[in-house]
């Protein structure tokens, strides 16, 4: 574990687990085949957080994980960095992912003791709360080339269940679609849907049930500079029509494309 760990807190990395592959639940093994590993020969997933949150949750439209540029970006870069490390270091093969990955990333991180499982659906971690990325690299190397203990059992922990974040969803109470999926639909929105956006001020995404977390008070901000610079915590028409496209396309509501973000935003006016 000593060997991962000075890999991973070179690059700010404090939580990261190796697990066996078998423990986590695959899904999509021809996502690994892409990364250029053969499934049946991956033997290990190194589970990690990346922490986004910055103390600016108190104003703003748009959903705190995508404010900085997309994690994505980051992403990419680390794995450039990291992998060949790691394939120095242990010399075997590595593959990383992130959000399109081959296992169900909330269980295999909540399996891998690096948080618990909230009651949304998201991880929750000790020192920053459910404001984590969720990444994982997968290997051939062995379980125990990465300190796995052989009898562990890895078990799901489960937050408190103080329903505080289903409490705090509107749309819950209403029996409506998730806020932040109604902002990111393309074309027109039922009025009904309009109303949400502008009672709660929404032009992308909601942090309403994160926001609502005991176990999210107090958490510490992330000591990633990548997230800590380029904020856009509230975004108007001017400021989106002036980003170049190139600009544009680092932002983690660009995939819904210019039209839908805008759409929102004249709601808001």
């Amino acid at each position: 574990m000593d060997r991962l760990k000075s890999i991973f807190e070179k690059e700010n990395i404090e939580y990261f687990s190796p697990l066996p592959i078998d423990v986590c639940n695959v899904r999509r093994t021809d996502v690994i085949e892409r990364a250029g590993l053969n499934p049946d020969e991956v033997r290990t997933v190194i589970m990690f957080l990346v922490p986004y949150y910055v103390r600016d949750e108190q104003i703003g439209n748009i959903s705190l994980y995508a404010r900085s540029c997309d994690y994505h970006y980051y992403m990419d870069d680390l794995f450039s960095r990291i992998i060949p490390e790691l394939e120095k270091e242990f010399s075997v093969r590595f593959a990383g992912f992130a959000d399109k990955s081959p296992i169900e990333e909330t269980d295999a991180a909540a399996k891998a003791g690096l948080g618990v499982k909230g009651d949304n659906y998201l991880l929750i971690n000790e020192e920053y709360g459910s404001y984590v990325f969720i990444g994982e690299i997968v290997t051939e190397g062995s379980p125990e080339l990465f300190g796995c203990e052989q009898n562990r059992k890895y078990e799901i922990k489960e937050c408190m269940k103080c329903s505080r974040c289903k409490y705090a969803c509107p749309m819950n109470k209403d029996n409506m679609p998730c806020l932040s999926f109604v902002t990111q639909q393309k074309g027109e929105l039922p009025e009904e849907q309009k109303e949400y956006i502008r009672k709660y001020g929404s032009a992308w995404g909601c942090d309403l049930c994160q926001t609502a977390c005991p176990l999210n008070t107090g958490v510490s901000e992330t000591p990633i500079e990548f997230f800590r610079k380029d904020r856009i915590a509230n975004l108007d028409i001017e400021t989106l029509d002036a980003m170049s496209e190139e600009e544009f396309q680092r932002r983690a509501f660009s995939w819904r494309k210019r039209a839908t973000i805008r759409r929102n935003l004249e709601i808001l006016k």
